[in-house]
């Protein structure tokens, strides 16, 4: 029985054995291609889309629509294939400009190249630029370039929005930027945009872009007015940053929750908190948008 036991356990190794062995031989690695991306550009009509500065950050890569991978740019992409095919680029950010959330901005059309030449042992340099689909609604664009910005203060605020002064090192992009200044005397700032917009709640993208660079903490979120009241509800809270930054903040899932809502409002809130004598907000490019 001892004996019998022995050659069982011995044939099942062999067995196993030559099951990985079949595995093993059958991952022939080949020799890939390889594809250099240093950068994706951008570029917008400025009228209807506003500014053409973006933080992508990241390449997403397609093969004869296969998922290769996503990879920080810039990045030299191997990718296991002979002759021509279809390339696909996606160009990746950092989600409300988190590391570990990062997706392509599915407001950014695809890069496609129908009939690529994915040549073995060689580097193709694959720089494209690309565009906002022309599905993007743009709903709300605040570039504090007009006589008057469309944000509003509410009543317990004790501070304004001004403008700043061209030319200054305070001054993002054109003419003027958002400037909201505190102390500790006058240490709240709660404001929201003009209008109120109707916007999806059914799942469909819902971003807002802007540039900010601050000294202080800055809380963004949505008033929701149902037909009976009015519910301030956080989305984000952004760290200061010593320089001017681009985020992407996804309200999709947040207007998930309000699907009874008439309309929405954004918000912007601080409270003076910095070892500085003043916080310093500074807001730029602020654009509402959705597919």
């Amino acid at each position: 029985m001892r004996k019998l036991l022995l050659i069982s356990i011995f044939i099942s190794l062999l067995i196993v054995t030559g099951i990985f062995s079949c595995k093993k031989s059958d991952l022939k690695p080949g020799v890939p291609a390889f594809i250099q991306v240093d950068t994706i550009t951008f570029q917008t009509l400025y009228v209807d889309q506003g500014t053409s500065v973006q933080k992508i950050t990241d390449v997403w890569v397609f093969a004869d629509d296969q998922t290769i991978g996503a990879f920080e740019m810039p990045c030299t992409v191997p990718i296991l294939k002979d002759g021509p095919g279809k390339l696909r680029l996606e160009a990746g950010i950092k989600l409300n400009g988190i590391a570990s959330t990062r997706v392509p901005n599915p407001f950014f059309k695809p890069i496609i190249i129908e009939g690529f030449d994915f040549v073995p042992d060689s580097t193709v340099t694959a720089n494209f630029g690309t565009e906002y689909y022309e599905t993007v609604e743009f709903i709300w664009m605040e570039d504090f370039e007009g006589n008057s910005i469309s944000i509003d203060t509410t009543s317990k605020s004790t501070v304004n929005m001004e403008l700043t002064e061209p030319g200054t090192s305070e001054t993002f992009q054109g003419g003027h930027s958002g400037i909201i200044v505190l102390d500790s005397t006058n240490n709240y700032y709660e404001a929201a945009s003009y209008e109120a917009f109707d916007l999806p709640t059914d799942g469909s993208p819902v971003f807002l872009e802007m540039n900010y660079k601050c000294n202080n903490m800055l809380v963004i979120g949505i008033f929701a007015q149902d037909a009976s009241q009015i519910i301030q509800d956080a989305v984000i809270y952004l760290n200061p940053s010593d320089d001017w930054n681009k985020i992407y903040i996804n309200l999709t899932n947040k207007l998930k929750e309000y699907s009874n809502a008439l309309d929405f409002k954004i918000f912007f809130g601080a409270i003076y908190d910095t070892p500085d004598e003043q916080a310093v907000i500074l807001l730029d490019n602020i654009k509402l948008m959705y597919r």
